[in-house]
């Protein structure tokens, strides 16, 4: 019955933070979730945490997150794994419990035994803040799952059957005392309002923390209320309600109640019971649809996806069961099947994500279903990539195959792969250490097509869908065993990247044998830095040297000039005009981008070109661009002529020193120097009449004025000076 109306419901458009990943998948607790789970129950990993896992997974960002607690022999701590192996990525030992985390925005918050309430970096789990709620955490500290809903964080505590109101900060904005609540209950919302069951009554609150309504069962409400077709599902002991969103009784009917939480899809309510049964009700009226008998009591929330509900049992022997949504027929199970004398309970919720299922138990596991073991893009360019295979050779595939965008694939997921040469040509062998076996093996297809034509052999286009799938043949990609699906980018770029350049030099030798200095300030330079970074050779030919001083690039990724098609080079394309001086000549500035561009014609393009490698340039913010110094007399002075760029302003110290056979002269000059300004500067050196007469070899030094003479920013050197 309705206890307390204070105003009429109005309904307000609201949401979330972006990209919330929370226990039951959403605000309203639907557990409708939005990706597909698996169709089989394939174990893709597990990982031993220790313990005991209460608590639900959540997935955010490829990875997998979940609290663990009491046992005999136990790790505690909240722990990061990655989704596609299981392997852990970090643990943070000081929380530890059966909260359900809640992230947005790279936020993740989350009880814990002790009584606080974290606020924690989710990349690295590092805690940004924490504060304590509970001040009798008993048992269960913070059970209860946070909510994330318009820029605040909800969490109930149940000493004191309170909702707290937190910002991202930490600092409480409210609270609500109910005096009384159930400890594995969490917090809801829609449409700007926030509901939460305090014991034996479900309360409706506005933002503020003001009471909207409240409904008195006058019993313990057991499970975490969920919203959906404008009405409020939730169980205690002996019933399961529905409330219309303005606090109307809309239904009720005989449950026996658990903190199952109810799934809502399809016009249908699933919830779980005491008794082991799992039931479907029809959300309008309260009529049974159907009912599915498992072994034993359904604690943990049934999650609902593509058609399927999946769900648990928290008994001895816990076993994770898959239905069809429509009629409760079993589409798998998979029990855990404990040694004598074990218990391996459930009690944790099932998370459907990325195609997977993760699931935590009693054993201390944490359990991944898959049958996919990767699912991501992968951008490919028209570079040869090197392939190692199972003998330990080495072969070249081309970029754009199916072959290299496995290759991406598997960098990228982190799983292994074997590729075998055989008579037929490459084929994979494994995946994942998922090896062909039997009349089983692994096998692709593009678009939903087998191509006639082996894997490193057929050139993908750009948009298509890459499915490399394991099972017998005439299995289609949907009914393998396992599956690896990739999206395919193409794009002309082989190489990208940024390089620093210093001042000064570098050597390349020429095909004549011919070896040349070129400034590393140069589009030349730019190539010869990326080839570096990258890996990749290049080559030069000097035929138009002696002429016009120029080196010409023929060759790069060992994609040689033919004919009238070759090499170019384009400097800030297309804002800039194309220079029409030889790249060893052209200086190259912080910031800019150089284009090196195969042209099968004049009027090609970085943006037709069938190959291209792009360059973001970066240099010393401050750096000497040349000096020069004049001959001088013992006991007199040399003078110096110094060059220099400052992309930052201040004040600098210029030194300008030398020595021969182990004597030394020197000069000092301070000079302010504006943003983006060039001054040719001028260094008195100093030359006593002790030292010897002869050839000096003298370099050019720039430091920051509050620096020297401790961090040198740039030099450049060297310039011979004869003391006379």
């Amino acid at each position: 019955m309705k206890k307390l109306a204070i105003f009429t419901l109005i309904l307000i458009f609201s949401i979330s933070v972006a990209d919330a990943s929370t226990f039951h998948f959403d605000d309203g607790r639907t557990g409708n979730f939005s990706d597909a789970g698996p169709k089989i129950p394939k174990l893709l990993w597990k990982t031993d945490l220790t313990g005991l896992i209460g608590a639900s997974p959540v997935y955010w960002d490829g990875k997998v997150f979940v609290t663990n607690w009491y046992a005999g022999s136990w790790n505690p701590g909240l722990y990061c794994i990655n989704s596609s192996n299981g392997d852990v990525v970090w643990r943070n030992e000081n929380i530890t419990g059966a909260s359900t985390v809640a992230i947005a925005n790279d936020l993740l918050f989350v009880g814990s035994i002790s009584g606080k309430f974290y606020c924690l970096n989710a990349t690295t789990g590092r805690i940004i803040w924490s504060k304590n709620l509970e001040d009798n955490p008993s048992w269960w500290g913070i059970a209860s799952s946070s909510l994330i809903y318009n820029n605040r964080t909800y969490i109930t505590t149940f000493s004191r059957g309170v909702l707290h109101a937190l910002d991202f900060n930490g600092n409480e904005l409210w609270n609500f005392i109910t005096e009384e609540s159930s400890p594995y209950t969490s917090p809801s919302a829609s449409n700007s309002v926030i509901f939460f069951a305090g014991n034996d009554t479900l309360y409706c609150l506005n933002e503020s923390g003001g009471v909207i309504w409240n409904f008195a069962v006058y019993e313990q409400i057991k499970n975490t209320p969920s919203i959906d077709y404008g009405k409020v599902f939730f169980a205690t002991e002996t019933k399961l309600y529905t409330i219309n969103l303005d606090g109307d009784e809309v239904w009720n009917r005989t449950l026996n109640g658990t903190i199952s939480t109810a799934a809502l899809a399809y016009g249908n309510v699933y919830i779980g019971s005491k008794d082991g049964v799992l039931y479907c009700i029809n959300a309008s009226n309260g009529d049974e649809v159907w009912n599915f008998t498992a072994n034993g009591k359904i604690d943990p929330s049934p999650a609902l996806s593509d058609g399927i509900v999946y769900f648990a049992t928290n008994t001895p022997n816990g076993t994770i069961y898959a239905l069809n949504a429509s009629d409760g027929s079993l589409i798998w199970s998979y029990s855990l099947n404990p040694p004598e004398g074990s218990n391996y309970n459930i009690m944790s919720s099932p998370f459907i994500a990325d195609g997977k299922l993760f699931i935590g138990a009693d054993d201390g596991y944490v359990y991944c279903f898959s049958p996919l073991i990767w699912r991501g893009s992968v951008e490919l360019n028209p570079a040869e990539i090197i392939v190692e295979l199972k003998d330990d050779s080495t072969t070249k595939v081309d970029g754009y195959s199916a072959l290299a965008a496995l290759v991406k694939a598997s960098e990228i997921g982190e799983f292994n792969i074997t590729i075998v040469n055989s008579t037929w040509g490459l084929y994979v062998e494994s995946i994942a250490d998922i090896k062909a076996e039997g009349m089983k093996g692994w096998m692709y297809a593009v678009n939903g097509e087998m191509p006639p034509i082996g894997v490193a052999d057929y050139e993908l286009s750009n948009g298509d869908t890459l499915d490399f799938f394991y099972g017998s043949w005439g299995v289609s990609p949907e009914e393998a065993d396992y599956r690896v699906i990739i999206h395919v980018n193409l794009t002309n770029v082989i190489w990208t990247g940024s390089v620093e350049l210093k001042q000064g030099n570098f050597s390349i030798r020429a095909k004549s044998n011919e070896s040349y200095e070129v400034s590393n300030l140069t589009a030349l330079g730019a190539l010869n830095a990326a080839s570096l970074a990258g890996e990749f050779n290049y080559t030069v030919v000097d035929k138009w040297f002696e002429t016009w001083g120029m080196l010409l690039v023929d060759s790069i990724y060992g994609i040689e000039n033919n004919g009238s098609a070759g090499w170019m080079y384009w400097v800030n394309y297309p804002d800039e005009e194309m220079p029409l001086t030889g790249a060893n000549n052209y200086a190259v500035k912080d910031g800019d981008v150089v284009y090196w561009f195969y042209s099968e014609s004049m009027n090609d393009t970085p943006s037709n070109s069938p190959y291209v490698i792009k360059i973001v340039v970066r240099t010393e913010k401050v750096f000497i661009e040349s000096f020069e110094v004049s001959n001088g007399t013992k006991g007199g002075n040399a003078t110096a002529w110094i060059n220099l760029t400052a992309l930052d302003g201040g004040w600098y110290v210029i030194v300008v020193s030398g020595t021969n056979n182990g004597e030394s002269i020197a000069g000092i000059s301070t000079v302010y120097v504006n943003e983006n300004e060039e001054l040719r500067i001028p260094v008195l050196v100093n030359i006593p009449q002790q030292v010897p007469a002869g050839e000096y070899k003298l370099y050019a030094g720039v430091y920051r004025l509050e620096d020297y003479p401790e961090n040198i920013l740039n030099w450049y050197g060297s310039q011979k000076c004869e003391v006379n």
